[in-house]
């Protein structure tokens, strides 16, 4: 059967979970999650068994694509061919990189190296975030840059001074950067660089008709809006805006289940819609 449907999905809290973000759930049991992730000599990156099951099943009926901010080199630490699982696409770096069959796609690359003279200079945007950046919130790597890409530090959420983030986000976005709060992170992320842009090239590439997708931040949003089928779990940004009334996109699906439940949840009802050919 030819493959009609790509499968877009961010990884981390929408697949895949460190123990601090696994949430409240019977699957938090050491029996039933598996590594996907090592650093250090530690585990830090798990799925459930069964999103493992669904994923591998999915895989082979569609084109899944993971897409997460990840660097490349987070992502290539990743285990899923432990697992059975091996993509032939990755997009790694927001949209930045896309990776066809383990090797970077040269085409891709050049097209967002020439998006650079759309967005203020990085040294701009760090110059400006700076007046506002102070040790008592900024933990760690004030503007750290990833892959050549954009950049992030590590943040302490609860001393964040709101106004004034808020004040740089509005100064950032006039400037075609976006900005988004993952964890413990805060990413600041030139406009050209995104994993909708990055989907919709690999969907006409392969002349693929569905698109579905997944994810859970505000990095996901545009990704999702152009989906055929929009998946999100109850939990990370969007779902914090979806509750206070400030995300209007009616056409994402949230699922019943937060942590790593969501994970299942998405997979499951994807497979669903699969089974029930209802988009292939």
């Amino acid at each position: 059967m030819r493959k009609v449907l790509l499968f877009a999905s961010d990884l981390d809290q929408t697949l895949l979970y460190s123990r601090r973000s696994l949430g409240c759930s019977s699957l938090t049991k050491a029996s039933l999650l598996q590594p996907l992730e090592e650093l250090d000599n530690q585990l830090i990156s798990f799925m459930s068994q069964g999103a493992l099951n669904l994923l591998k099943e999915l895989s082979a009926q569609i084109l899944f694509v993971p897409a997460t901010t990840r660097t490349k080199a987070q992502y290539q630490r990743l285990g899923f061919a432990d697992y059975g699982i091996v993509p032939r696409y990755a997009v790694t770096s927001n949209g930045g990189t896309v990776f066809f069959e383990g090797r970077e796609d040269k085409d891709w690359t050049q097209r967002v190296a020439a998006g650079k003279s759309h967005c203020a200079e990085g040294r701009d945007l760090l110059r400006k975030f700076q007046e506002i950046a102070h040790p008592s919130w900024v933990i760690k790597d004030s503007g750290k840059l990833a892959d050549d890409l954009f950049y992030y530090c590590v943040i302490d959420r609860d001393k964040m001074p709101v106004k004034e983030v808020g004040d740089f986000e509005l100064w950032a976005k006039e400037n075609h950067w976006d900005l988004s709060i993952q964890g413990r992170k805060l990413y600041f992320v030139p406009r050209h660089v995104s994993k909708k842009a990055a989907v919709q090239y690999l969907r006409e590439k392969e002349g693929l008709s569905i698109v579905a997708a997944a994810g859970d931040s505000l990095l996901d949003l545009e990704m999702l809006k152009y989906a055929d089928v929009a998946l999100a779990p109850a939990h990370g940004e969007l779902f914090t805006q979806y509750t206070q009334g400030r995300l209007q996109e009616k056409g994402i699906r949230f699922t019943q289940s937060s942590g790593i439940d969501a994970a299942e949840e998405i997979l499951q009802t994807l497979l669903g819609i699969v089974l029930k050919g209802l988009v292939v």
